[in-house]
């Protein structure tokens, strides 16, 4: 048997929390995660606005990335995911 295996090595695994089903996103508070990639500039402060104006959450977090390449770091997402009810992330992100 072979088995391809990746010249940087084999990725980590995390554990996944159970995915909850949300009724409507209106009125819940909200957390956006973006990489401020550049083709995205024009796009991400727009669905920002739209979520916000459609959804009126009574409160916004945001983490915006200073790189294109890493996570955010799991201290910042823990602390993020803990102050809303959904997170919208950007590719990458």
């Amino acid at each position: 048997m072979l088995e391809l295996v990746s010249p940087i090595g084999r990725p980590r695994v995390e554990a996944q929390a159970a995915r909850r089903a949300m009724d409507t996103p209106a009125g819940k508070r909200v957390g956006f995660i973006w990489n401020q990639y550049s083709v995205t500039k024009n796009f991400w402060p727009r669905l920002e606005r739209a979520l916000e104006t459609q959804c009126t959450p009574p409160a916004v977090q945001r983490a915006y990335k200073t790189n294109t390449w890493t996570p955010l770091e799991k201290p910042k997402f823990e602390a993020l995911a803990a102050n809303v009810d959904y997170l919208v992330v950007g590719v990458g992100a």
